[in-house]
């Protein structure tokens, strides 16, 4: 289940943000949403989580038709 941190340190104003159980672009997606909200952040770190390949089940569907006269 997608799980998202906050952390802010009061004494800097620095805003943390943790993604868990999101990968790829679809991290890319939140991220963006709350940069807009929040602002940039001081830094960026990709997680090995955000490098995994989501899993695609690949699924073909072949239907033939018979000709109508």
């Amino acid at each position: 289940m997608p799980d998202i941190d906050f952390t802010i340190d009061t004494s800097t104003g620095e805003l943390q943000m943790h993604v868990r159980g999101i990968a790829g672009p679809a991290c890319d997606e939140i991220t963006r949403l709350v940069k807009q909200l929040a602002g940039e952040p001081s830094r960026e770190e990709a997680t090995a989580e955000y490098r995994l390949r989501p899993r695609v089940h690949p699924r073909t569907e072949a239907r033939v038709q018979p000709k109508r006269n």
